[in-house]
């Protein structure tokens, strides 16, 4: 899988997570409020809406519960990107070769300017810290 497969699973995976973790703290939240109320409610006035708001609250923390069993089952059956970082490596040095081909194949007069970049470049990546 190239690098930018790997980073848009990436994304998908977490952002599926993400929205599955909003979407329970608000549904969460909602029963928390809705139990609160209830509570409050049936302690002040003893009305038939009291245990109706108490039960939609109970039926809301059921819900984010639900939600967050069925979003941890989805994350985990999902397929995680996978692979090396070195497949990537070798991609992207491959298709560095293959454009330094092309170019030599071109003008031949190239050739000894990457070589000289070549050369200088792993010079100064290989040298000691003392001399840089």
């Amino acid at each position: 899988m190239n690098l930018s497969g790997r980073v848009g699973a990436f994304l998908r995976h977490y952002g599926l997570a993400i929205s599955l973790g909003a979407a329970v703290l608000c549904i969460g939240l909602a029963g928390l409020g809705f139990l609160v109320a209830g509570y409050y409610v049936w302690l002040t006035s003893h009305f038939e809406a009291a245990p109706a708001a108490a039960i939609t609250g109970g039926t809301l923390l059921v819900l984010a519960a639900l939600t967050a069993v069925i979003g941890s089952g989805l994350i985990k059956r999902m397929k995680k990107p996978g692979g090396s970082l070195f497949g990537d490596a070798a991609s992207i040095l491959g298709l560095g070769v293959r454009l330094a081909a092309m170019l030599v194949r071109r003008d031949p007069k190239k050739a000894l300017i990457l070589a000289a970049i070549s050369g200088a470049l792993a010079e100064w990546l290989l040298a000691d810290k003392d001399r840089r």
